[in-house]
């Protein structure tokens, strides 16, 4: 049965580890595909229909109401054409209101369509999906799509049934031919595999089991009646890591489960003119809470492999916001008076072109585990500086804030390398090349951190509209001021003297063998193979340590457990060439925790700054204007509540068992 009506053209696959998808949905190229804006969250409850008889059913067609932000939606899907992960099929949408009868819903063709497939039979609730869904749009010069991650719950008669994760490529614009590279890109990548039935197909299945099964009775209440679900409006927002079980040791006691609901023994339906309302969420395990691994789950972690396949490839991930913190080393400026007499803009960048033709980029930094723990350090060291220069002449140039950011990033990561293999070379010798990364990170950042902040902010307003877009313009402009001023700063630095000697000298310091490194003993560990198994165990050690603290945790302790996680990472990607491919899918762990964390401090950041600003400066402000902020202000702190509400995903991707083997296997080969 095919549907007169615009065609759906997807790609679809079931996900082993949701680390996979936050991947994806974070890379800088997919296919061919670059992304568009950034990662948007919707919170959707999904009330499929029938007639009593299962005619539509019968016929493959697939009818749906969507509750999302406010609003309802209808949708009418044909069964289409399924070839693997490749699905096309039509669809028609329009507007619905439930609780009232299809009839006296606003025109439309989904309205219209449904009228003669149904006739005057009534429609009633068949099964219910709860989705998490995080979209982002990605394009090309002739195509675009859309690619959603999708946390699933399928709820039958009030309870949970089953959970899945879905990841989803829809093409919104251009050729169908475009979905070509990136199937090919998806297709056998591994912890992927196309999905082979719709979710409706797939709660359907999972709604007969549950209903054949015996029923569970519960305990009586002190009146002896079982408890009912409670309704909740179809807008609530869904849990999207909260409620699942937790994989991690049992030191913290375990968060009770939630007792069954008595299920019949026929499907229990509710008539279309009732509201649709979804069930009352189960019992949420807080973030943190443990239960151990199923025995079966020692396999490797089953996430894709995040190798470099370009030069930005190991980048920061969606780096929405990232200020320095006093947990952080604090920016320490140069002694009084050792500053020269700065050059001028051009003969800096002579300079800088010249130290990068010394350095010239590489793919990785070519560790190996035989080299010398103090040699592998310098490998490192030459790999993040060469990239640092050579993002020197687009930061100055100021067209494109992504060559800043790489700038920041190189900077960074040879900050985190002097932590790891610091312990090789004589402290006064090397003291000043770790102070200034310190000082140029500090103003690398302090112009990334609002670069960032307000083009997320400017989205934010383009997203909600008028008036909040005009609304918004004091405080945009206030942080426009402040990003002028840091830039101005970093600028300064980049042209002196000092800055070119520093280059120099540390480019002399990566390019020389033995230089500065304290003598050993023979039997002092002294190679990769003995040396970065406790560097990253003991990493590991501080991660896993806010296991004790997590469920009560504050907005500032996740964020030390973020700069923990952010170690971890960099000390497995020093070393990830001798640790071999296994690597890779542990990294993508970290990585999931780390931007989880990194979104939640994003918005906190935001929101203090936003806070200020209204203190500071709201009696220069008009009543919208003030409003437009403070509606902004609301948001982040939503955000804020939502992220650490569901960090328990993330979070057991890196504290559970199956991390903690395939750590064990991967360093093992050292």
């Amino acid at each position: 049965m095919s549907l007169p009506g615009p065609m759906e053209v997807e790609l679809k696959y079931q996900i082993a580890d949701l680390a996979i998808g936050e991947r994806l949905l974070a890379a800088d190229r997919l296919g061919g595909f670059v992304p568009v804006g950034e990662i948007r969250v919707a919170e959707q409850v999904d009330t499929y229909l029938d007639t009593p008889d299962r005619s539509l059913e019968a016929r493959k067609i697939g009818v749906r109401l969507r509750a999302e932000d406010g609003g309802t939606t209808l949708t009418i899907k044909s069964p289409g054409s399924v070839d693997g992960a490749y699905r096309r099929r039509e669809e028609l949408e329009g507007p619905a209101q439930p609780g009232t009868p299809p009839a006296s819903w606003p025109a439309s063709d989904a309205r219209d369509r449904l009228l003669e497939l149904i006739g005057d039979r009534p429609l009633h609730e068949v099964v219910t999906i709860r989705q998490f869904r995080r979209k982002r749009d990605f394009a090309t010069d002739e195509a675009a799509v859309e690619l959603s991650l999708d946390e699933a719950r399928i709820i039958v008669d009030g309870r949970t049934v089953e959970r899945f994760t879905e990841l989803e490529a829809e093409l919104t614009r251009g050729p169908e031919t475009a979905l070509g590279p990136l199937l090919g890109l998806l297709d056998g990548r591994p912890g992927l595999s196309p999905t082979v039935e719709s979710k409706l197909a797939r709660a359907m299945a999972a709604a007969a089991t549950a209903r054949a099964a015996p029923p569970k009775v519960r305990s009586p209440g002190p009146s002896g009646a079982a408890a009912l679900p409670v309704a909740e409006p179809a807008t609530a927002g869904v849990e999207a890591a909260g409620d699942r079980p937790s994989e991690a040791t049992p030191s913290i006691p375990q968060v009770a489960p939630t007792p069954e609901i008595e299920m019949a023994a026929e499907p229990v339906v509710k008539p279309l003119t009732e509201p649709v309302v979804p069930p009352e969420p189960e019992a949420r395990v807080e973030p943190g809470s443990v239960v151990e691994d199923e025995p079966e789950m020692d396999d490797p972690a089953e996430v894709a492999d995040t190798s470099e396949t370009d030069e930005d490839a190991d980048e920061e991930l969606l780096p929405i916001l990232d200020l320095p913190r006093a947990s952080e080393d604090p920016l320490e400026l140069l002694d009084a008076g050792t500053e020269p007499e700065g050059l001028t803009g051009k003969a800096a960048q002579a300079d800088a072109n010249g130290a990068e033709a010394r350095l010239p980029s590489t793919k990785n930094p070519g560790v190996a585990a035989e080299d010398l723990h103090a040699e592998a350090g310098r490998k490192v060291f030459r790999f993040h500086l060469a990239r640092m220069l050579a993002r020197e002449a687009g930061t100055r140039a100021g067209n494109d804030p992504e060559e800043l950011h790489g700038m920041r990033v190189a900077t960074r990561r040879m900050r985190a390398a002097w932590r790891v293999f610091g312990d090789a070379y004589r402290p006064a010798k090397t003291r000043p090349y770790r102070r200034r990364l310190r000082e140029l990170a500090g103003l690398l950042g302090a112009v990334r951190d609002l670069d960032v902040l307000i083009e997320a902010t400017e989205a934010y307003a383009q997203a909600i509209g008028s008036p909040d877009l005009v609304g918004l313009e004091p405080l945009l402009a206030a942080w426009r001021g402040d990003r002028d001023s840091a830039r101005e700063r970093l600028i300064v630095v980049l042209d002196s003297k000092g800055h070119r000697r520093f280059v120099d000298e540390y480019v002399d310091f990566v390019s020389s063998p033995g230089r500065d490194v304290l003598p050993l003993e023979t039997t002092t560990p002294h190679r990769v193979r003995d040396t970065a198994a406790s560097r990253i165990w003991t990493a590991y050690e501080h991660v896993r340590a806010y296991e004790a603290v997590l469920r009560w945790a504050d907005v500032p302790t996740l964020h030390q457990l973020r700069i923990a996680a952010k170690r971890l990472r960099y000390t497995l990607e020093f070393v990830r060439e001798p640790l071999g491919p296994d690597a890779s899918p542990l990294i993508a762990r970290v990585v999931a925790l780390q931007d989880h964390l990194g979104f939640m401090n994003d918005a906190e950041v935001a929101a203090t700054m936003a806070r200020n600003f209204l203190v500071e400066r709201g009696n220069e402000l008009t009543e919208s204007e003030a409003q437009a902020i403070g509606r902004y202000l609301v948001s982040r702190e939503r955000e804020v509540a939502r992220l650490k509400r569901t960090v328990g995903t993330a979070w057991r991707g890196v504290a559970g068992l199956t991390f903690r083997r395939g750590l064990g296997r991967t360093v093992a080969i050292l």
